[in-house]
């Protein structure tokens, strides 16, 4: 196999140099080409090397990483992203089934996310539905987000209107959809109300379950108060929960 052709993308040439030095040690398959301290000066190596695989930085001044993915019709290179810690990028990164490296930059964590890239690189498979589902949802550009969930082989992105209720289970998430279909996800709750945050039509009305008030089909006025989703599933809500929940759902 030929080596895999990266660039490295950051505003900080310390950073560049401590990433080069480790990926140059720890992998003999890669061969760096090229490396860019802006967004201008990384689209045009981009188009010169036609990488397989870049390492980004989210925060750059003038433009960010999202700002150069933007700027591709065709995203014919796969993406790790490296950055300090950004909650809303993240959960955001996550969510598109995206790999990422927090700096400092830990040996374990970058084995893990280039040799995942390495894998996907020799398969010929391509994560653009992906980077495009990250990039409409940094830039709320669109208002049919999407989460990405592992099917067999297959990523599969689910509009996110789509889904009735998520139920927590430990260190996974079961999706429920409109349609039936459930999948899921190795992540906790707090991190879909990370994601979702204060203004999406999701609610946690308990320790284990958040639902989507868009598709609640009725709700009792008295105690035990009782969520009916269009499915027709219930929920029981605690009383102390009750006033907050009211006022969420009345929004939507």
């Amino acid at each position: 196999m030929s080596k895999i052709k990266a660039i490295i993308i950051d505003d900080e040439k310390n950073s560049r140099i401590v990433l080069r030095n480790l990926l140059e040690s720890e992998f003999g398959e890669i061969e760096i080409v090229s490396e860019a301290s802006s967004a201008d000066e990384a689209y045009n190596k981009i188009n010169t090397h036609t990488p397989d695989l870049i390492f980004l930085d989210i925060q750059m001044p003038k433009a960010n990483g999202f700002s150069l993915l933007k700027r591709f019709e065709t995203i014919g290179f796969e993406i790790i992203f490296v950055t300090s810690f950004d909650n809303y990028a993240i959960n955001a990164i996550k969510f598109s089934a995206l790999d990422y490296l927090l700096k400092p930059v830990e040996i374990p964590d970058l084995r893990a996310a280039v040799q995942k890239a390495i894998v996907t690189i020799v398969k010929k498979e391509n994560s653009q539905p992906q980077i495009i589902n990250l990039i409409n949802s940094i830039s709320n550009e669109n208002s049919d987000k999407k989460i990405a969930v592992h099917t067999g082989n297959k990523v599969k992105l689910i509009s996110i209107p789509q889904i009735m209720y998520i139920e927590g289970d430990r260190r996974y998430c079961h999706l429920n959809l409109i349609s039936g279909e459930k999948y899921a996800l190795a992540k906790y709750l707090k991190d879909f109300e990370d994601f979702f945050e204060n203004t999406s039509s999701f609610i946690r009305i308990s320790k284990g379950f958040i639902i989507n008030a868009a598709h609640i089909k009725e709700y009792s006025k008295g105690d035990p108060f009782i969520i009916k989703m269009a499915n027709d599933i219930t929920f029981e809500v605690a009383r102390r929960r009750k006033k907050e929940i009211l006022e969420k759902i009345k929004k939507f």
